[in-house]
């Protein structure tokens, strides 16, 4: 019996209670009670003014003008106070005291009526009285209404009026009365919970709209999020590749319907990737993010700034298009970054190329000016590291030149048109030849003789060097079938031969049906074609070590990483780049340079060969140096594979007596 009280007692305290953890749900009902209260009022003083008129006369002046006088005037002043409160916004706390106030004054004021009203049942005829019951019960019940959406408040103005009316009226003995009072409460109970009906209604009209809001909100953070991650570098916080081409044709169609110009700026980070793969991807990270903040620390906020991938950055910028400020702004660009870096104890020193272009000058749509930039960017990549270069009409004709090879090199007979030379690799200490570079010739019917810098660099752009590396492979071997048994072949693989393990097995099916032993063979590959996917390229060059070939590495010590290259790769020879060899005979620092990588090649027990000796003295200073191995135009030019007989029954009656003479 206990716990049943005690569950109705909690029953009534929900139903009754204001519902502070619901803010919107306070903020909606006062927002209905601003609207309904002055209905409310009017319909109480109207009704007051209609029952003490009935009974002016016949009851005392105190009942019928004085009290009811009061009455009213305390509900006009609530009336103009809640009316002088629409549409303001009150806080949380400040709603549910205004909603508390209006609940004590309905309880006052339902009270003070319901005692007033049945006070003036005595006076008058059965009418009279008869409108007394008639004025409580419609009071009632349009107020329960107009208080719907504060239940407490509607419920506790039934309460004080229907318990003392059901009593009154059944006290007085008259059936006619009794039968009112048990109407009353039948529509009064019926109204209730009509009443509670809506009030639940509304509760969930507003807490729907309140979840429909929630979800939105959380829509709206969903999408900001996916518009971040779609739109913003996670790693550096900058705008993305995405973000920066959304961005570049805004500004470009702007730009032209304003008649201005704006420039953009790629920006390629030097040497990130050998401190990445050394130090590490938490160190490039760092690298990466330091660089975005240095780079937005010191360019104008008017430029855009965003990251493209891996380590390549682009600007837009409106306001220069003068090109030796660009120039400028690019040169102090790329020294701003070449300052060092401290990321966890290391000191880490990058560089920077930039390659700009500039709407509508050379392009005028986002893709062509953004290729543009890249080709500016790729060509100072190629000639001058660590410079600002500006898309010029050079670049340009280069572009075309590029195109037309590419187009030329897709409708080419690769079999008929390719051909190899053979350039000598010469033991100084004999005079003999040792080995034999094959050098790719492509002679076009529409271009002529190609430069192989053009036509392999457009073949490796492309992905067509793995078409054209078999069919050279194979002319190779066949014009060295007929040499001597102890005179070598040496065939440079480019990136993409190195990076596939189907490149790899049809060299090594070209090399196994040529009849060559593959002892005889060393295949070159450069660092820059290692370094772009290194842990493959190794697999590969283990794969041709074990064949039987031997591996060189050429063009030593013009890439980042040669030092990382020796002691990972399983080489036999290096190979000397020929900038080391120009200015030999007259630069300290070259000869430097040579004296220790020809001394690093006989400690490791590596072959070492130097490119490009075209002088005597050259060889001198190279012999002098521990050089025993070189190649160049002082020995002989690349030749055909019809003259290599004649060259080396030539070389071998010659050559003693020219090395002694040297």
């Amino acid at each position: 019996m206990l716990s049943q009280l005690q569950s109705f007692q909690a029953r009534v305290r929900a139903v009754l209670r204001l519902p502070r953890e619901n803010p919107e749900l306070i903020q909606a009902k006062l927002a209905a009670f601003t609207r309904q209260i002055p209905i409310m009022y009017t319909l109480v003083m109207v009704n007051t003014v209609a029952l003490a008129v009935t009974h002016y006369g016949s009851a005392p002046w105190l009942l019928t003008v004085v009290i009811p006088s009061v009455l009213n005037s305390v509900c006009l002043f609530r009336m103009i106070l809640w009316w002088r409160s629409r549409g303001k916004i009150l806080s949380a706390e400040h709603a549910i005291a205004r909603l508390h106030g209006t609940i004590v004054t309905a309880g006052i004021l339902g009270a003070g009526f319901s005692a007033w009203s049945l006070s003036l049942f005595r006076y008058g005829d059965a009418y009279v009285q008869s409108y007394v019951a008639f004025f409580l019960a419609t009071t009632t019940i349009g107020i329960g209404f107009c208080l719907m959406h504060l239940r407490s408040a509607a419920l506790l103005i039934m309460a004080l009026v229907v318990i003392p009316f059901t009593i009154f009226f059944v006290s007085t003995g008259s059936m006619v009365f009794v039968a009112t009072a048990i109407n009353f409460v039948t529509v009064v109970v019926a109204c209730g919970y009509v009443l509670l009906i809506n009030y639940r209604n509304f509760e969930n009209s507003i807490n729907s709209t309140k979840a429909l809001l929630i979800k939105q909100e959380e829509l709206k953070a969903l999408n900001d999020t996916n518009f971040r991650n779609s739109n913003i570098d996670s790693l550096t916080g900058l705008p993305n590749r995405r973000h920066f081409f959304a961005e570049l044709d805004r500004r470009m169609a702007q730009a032209a319907a304003e008649g201005r110009s704006l420039t953009i700026g790629i920006l390629d980070l030097d040497g990130f990737k050998p401190i990445n793969d050394v130090h590490g991807h938490r160190t490039g990270d760092r690298l990466l993010i330091d660089a975005s903040l240095r780079l937005r620390a010191a360019l104008d906020p008017s430029i855009y700034l965003a990251r493209l991938g891996g380590d390549e950055f682009v600007i837009i910028d409106e306001n220069e298009t003068c090109r030796a400020r660009i120039i400028e702004a690019g040169t102090a660009i790329a020294d701003l970054l070449q300052a060092p870096f401290e990321i966890d104890e290391l000191t880490i020193r990058i560089g920077s190329s930039i390659g700009f272009a500039t709407f509508p000058s050379v392009a005028i749509t986002a893709e062509d000016l953004f290729e543009c930039a890249d080709y500016a960017l790729y060509f100072v990549k190629q000639h001058d590291r660590g410079r600002a270069v500006i898309f010029s009409a050079e670049h340009q004709a280069s572009i075309r030149e590029a195109s037309l090879i590419d187009q030329a090199l897709l409708n080419a007979d690769l079999e008929t048109e390719l051909w190899i030379a053979y350039q000598p690799i010469i033991d100084t200490d004999s005079g003999r030849t040792v080995c034999f570079e094959a050098l790719a010739r492509w002679r076009s019917p529409t271009l002529g003789d190609v430069s192989p810098m053009r036509f392999i660099t457009a073949a490796e752009r492309s992905g067509s060097i793995c078409e054209l590396t078999p069919i050279l492979l194979r002319k190779a071997l066949e014009g060295a079938a007929s040499w001597p048994a102890d005179v070598r072949i040496s065939f440079n693989l480019s990136a993409l031969d190195v990076a596939s393990p189907l490149s790899v097995l049809k060299i090594i099916g070209i090399v196994q049906q040529s009849g060559i032993d593959a002892h005889r063979i060393d295949f070159e590959v450069t660092e820059t074609a290692v370094m772009r996917n290194r842990s493959q390229a190794s697999e590969a060059l283990k794969t041709l070590k074990a064949l039987g070939a031997r591996i060189s590495l050429d063009d030593f010590g013009t890439g980042y990483s040669s030092l990382s290259c020796i002691r990972e790769l399983p080489l036999d020879k290096i190979k000397i780049d020929r900038s080391f060899v120009q200015n030999v005979e007259t630069d300290a620092a070259s000869q430097m340079i040579l004296r220790t990588l020809a001394g690093l090649c006989i400690n490791l027990k590596l072959d070492c060969v130097v490119e490009g000796v075209e002088t005597t003295q050259q060889m001198r200073l190279l012999r002098d140096e521990g050089c025993r191995f070189m190649q160049g135009y002082l020995f002989a030019r690349p030749m055909a594979a019809s003259k290599v007989q004649a060259y080396l029954a030539a070389s071998d009656n010659a050559a003693p007596a020219a090395m002694a003479r040297a």
